[in-house]
Parts: structure tokens; sequence; C-alpha cells
């Protein structure tokens, strides 16, 4: 009795038919998948080494005042994560500067050193002829308000 189907076809049939079904995931109920964890997914905050610091004095009235921040990015693991001001105490003003890196140190990431670039405002509540520090991690940025 013949068909009329070649060995071919039915042979890449049968193949199509085995790969669906090894392709199949036991975990699938009603329809949903349950999603793996990604190995090495959890990451971990950590403070960002500091490039560069550079005052930016907006022109108005009254002068405005923001920090143009360089930060390291030091391998290809590192993710700028966040700039923002940590804190102001009198003439002092503390910004923190932040990555993730990955929380499993044993994940081998590559040697390339990146940066990111980031302005914070620091408005204009500054009394003309003071001087004023900016700390940012470990950095310092001394200016006189104008």
């Amino acid at each position: 009795m013949r068909f009329g189907l070649s060995v071919p076809v039915l042979l890449f049939t049968s193949a199509t038919l085995v790969l669906a079904a090894a392709c199949g995931d036991a975990r699938h109920s009603g329809g949903n998948a349950t999603p793996s964890p990604t190995p090495g997914a959890e990451r971990a905050v950590v403070a960002a080494p500091i490039d560069k610091l550079e005052l930016i004095v907006r022109e108005s009235a009254p002068p405005q005042f923001a920090v143009r921040i360089l930060s390291g990015l030091p391998s290809g693991c590192a993710r700028f994560d966040e700039a923002r001001i940590a804190g102001r105490s009198g003439t002092t003003m503390t910004i923190a500067v932040t990555n993730t890196m990955p929380s499993d140190n044993t994940i081998a990431c590559t040697a390339i050193y990146g940066t990111h670039e980031a302005i914070v405002e620091l408005g204009m509540d500054f009394v003309a002829g003071t001087e004023y520090l900016v700390r940012v991690n470990d950095k310092e940025l001394r200016f006189t308000a104008r």
C-alpha cells in the first residue's frame, strides 16, 4: 500500500513531533508556565567610583546650582543605579551615587571600565559669598555661592 509520502517527509515530520515533545515543559499547568529564576539575577547596590565632579551654575536670579558627576562602571557587570541627594547639614550636601553588581561573586565579568554621567540639581537655597561643600561618595567639591 502506497500513501504517496516520501521517506524524507516522514522523517522530518517525525523529528518535528519528537522535538516539540522534548521542548514541552513539565511545569506547565493550565497553560501557565512557571518562570525559572535566572542564575545570578540577584544584584547588590554598591557605591560607584567617582571620576569627576563639575559645578554647574545656572544663570537665573538667584543662581541655581547643579553638579555634573562622572561615575565609573568598573566592569561589564556594573550597572548605574542612581545619583541622589542623600542629605544636607548646614553648608554641606551629600550625594550618593550607586551602581548595582551581581550578588554572586563567582560570576565572571569583563574587565571593561565604563562611565556614566549624571546631573544632580542642588537648587537655589544658597547664601551669596558662603562656601559650600558637596560630598559625592569619596570625592568633594567646594564652591562659593554668588
